[in-house]
């Protein structure tokens, strides 16, 4: 990577930072709009937006990190979405699988919108800095998706375990309770012939 294009990126980086506000609208707007994402009309401002702005500064941070940085961005990245566990936030709001993966690519979208209006408005921007700057964000959302999409995919099998356990507990107790139901039958039929045998006697 030359230097031109490096400074270019930073300069992207800084431009999406004063960005931060409009990107969340426009990502919200698009989840709102999209049919699959049902659930996004039931959260607050505050519960959409709260994984987002770390999210985007992480972007910013890669855009704007040293060419032979890749390694540090990479767990950078990693560390950032870790401490948000987007698909956990997620989960507990009620989000399914497919609406978590629409938002990651409404928030693609919006971020690959103003990576080409700041291209277009700057004339010095080249081509090879545009390349390299939608590398990056192919890269952070697949991070991003891949990350999200295993929290999300751990608490559903935690929950189908639950589920079993609950399943086997029902049985048991089921079990439990018929074999007492045929104790109770067998004392009982036991006590009547006791009584028919009296009776006879």
């Amino acid at each position: 990577m030359s230097d031109q294009i490096f400074q270019q990126l930073r300069a992207l980086g800084d431009y999406l930072a004063t960005r931060r506000d409009e990107v969340i609208r426009a990502v919200r707007a698009a989840a709102e709009s999209d049919p699959e994402q049902t659930t996004v009309s039931s959260l607050t401002r505050s519960q959409f937006n709260d994984h987002i702005p770390p999210m985007l500064e992480a972007f910013a941070r890669a855009l704007q990190s040293p060419p032979d940085g890749t390694r540090a961005v990479a767990a950078e990245l990693q560390r950032t979405q870790q401490e948000i566990k987007h698909g956990l936030q997620r989960w507990q709001q009620g989000y399914r699988l497919r609406e978590l993966l629409h938002e990651w690519g409404h928030l693609q979208q919006v971020l690959f919108d103003e990576i080409e209006v700041f291209a277009t408005a700057s004339p010095a921007f080249e081509r090879a800095t545009l390349a390299e700057a939608i590398r990056q964000l192919i890269r952070f959302i697949n991070e991003a998706v891949s990350t999200s999409t295993g929290q999300y995919a751990r608490l559903q099998q935690d929950e189908a375990v639950g589920h079993l356990r609950d399943l086997q507990r029902a049985i048991a107790e089921m079990k439990e309770l018929e074999r007492r139901r045929t104790e109770l039958i067998h004392q009982a039929v036991h006590d009547l012939r006791g009584n028919v045998q009296s009776v006879s006697s």
